[in-house]
């Protein structure tokens, strides 16, 4: 029988790839950060978002229950693309234009209407869009099936959404 030859274990084994201490750092860190920081990052978000309790600008409470303020936009200032202009910067905000148009007639200054009996639903769209309250009238109009009318007047280059 031959007998294999075994040649002597070397010297020195291999010694693996020395990890550097800081390089060593970095990484748990990049760990933690993307195992542990991001989520609990996002259900902190998730929490806040859903428990916050506060309504938006567009909202406000119906028989205990949040409502979307539904509004038409009548432009009444002489000057064309006013409506379409106002219900873009009322839309970006949540609320629920359901109607624009022209208004018969010119109006000097713009005018927010309650049509439901809901003040602050109206007052709520004119802080939005720059009337002062004093403007905000009451006018009920249960057939409207609307909450506020916006009535742009020739004042409008003072509103919010035109400056």
């Amino acid at each position: 029988m031959v007998d294999q030859e075994h040649s002597p274990p070397p010297a020195h084994p291999p010694v693996p790839h020395a990890v550097t201490p800081q390089y060593s750092r970095f990484r748990s860190s990049v760990r933690l950060l993307l195992f542990g920081g991001l989520p609990l990052a996002l259900v902190v978000l998730i929490v806040v978002a859903v428990f916050s309790g506060r309504s938006s600008e567009s909202e406000v409470l119906v028989d205990n229950k949040l409502h979307t303020i539904q509004l038409d936009v009548l432009n009444g200032s002489g000057e064309s693309k006013l409506a379409q202009r106002l219900t873009d910067f009322l839309r970006g905000r949540g609320f629920d234009v359901v109607e624009i148009g022209n208004y018969t007639g010119d109006l000097a200054k713009t005018l927010v209407i309650d049509r439901t009996g809901n003040r602050e639903a109206a007052v709520r769209v004119a802080q939005s869009i720059g009337v002062p309250e004093e403007r905000v009238i009451q006018k009920i109009d249960r057939t409207l099936y609307l909450d506020v009318s916006v009535f742009i007047g020739k004042d409008f280059r003072s509103l919010h959404p035109f400056k």
